[in-house]
C-alpha cells in the first residue's frame, strides 16, 4: 500500500482489490501493473465497516460516526471516480464487525452479534432480512 494501515477492510472490484481505512481513505491496488493509487475517499466517516464489489461499484457500509446505532452505505463509482451516500429503505441497524459478500448482484450482510443475516439489492435499493433454517447437523440459510 502506499502507506502501512491497519482497522481497514478491503474488496475485489472489477480485478483490483480496494482497501478503505477508518478515516475512509481508499487504495486501489492493480495487479496487472502490480501499483498502488489512492482514489476519492469515502463522503462520510464510518467505524466498524465493511465493504464489497458488486456490479461494478463499491458498496461501503459501516456505522454512521453521528448516530452510531445506524448503519451508512455509500457507493463509489469507478468510472465516474465518485462516491454517493445511498438512502434505502429499511437499512440495517448497528451490526458488531459487519462483514458482507457479493453473489449473483447482491450483497450479503452478517455480523457477529447476531444470528441476522441482511441482502442488499443494489439494482432495486433494497434491503431484506435474509430467514435462517436449521436442519438436523447443519444450519442452512435460505435466500429469499
Amino acid at each position: 500500500m502506499l502507506k502501512a494501515r491497519t482497522n481497514h477492510t478491503s474488496a475485489i472490484l472489477n480485478g483490483e482489490i480496494y482497501v478503505i481505512v477508518d478515516v475512509v481513505e481508499v487504495e486501489c491496488y492493480d495487479p496487472y501493473n502490480k501499483s498502488w493509487c489512492a482514489i476519492s475517499p469515502a463522503l462520510k466517516y464510518v467505524s466498524n465497516f465493511t465493504a464489497a464489489g458488486c456490479l461494478g461499484k463499491l458498496y461501503l457500509i459501516g456505522s454512521c460516526a453521528v448516530k452510531y446505532n445506524a448503519l451508512t452505505l455509500q457507493c463509489y463509482n469507478p468510472v465516474r471516480d465518485l462516491w454517493s451516500v445511498i438512502t434505502s429503505p429499511f437499512i440495517p441497524k448497528y451490526l458488531s464487525a459487519p462483514r458482507c459478500a457479493s453473489l449473483h448482484g447482491l450483497i450479503y450482510l452478517i455480523g457477529d452479534n447476531t444470528k441476522k443475516v441482511y441482502v442488499y439489492d443494489p439494482e432495486a435499493n433494497i434491503w431484506q432480512k435474509v430467514q435462517l433454517l436449521r436442519q438436523k447437523g447443519c444450519s442452512t440459510v435460505a435466500w429469499g
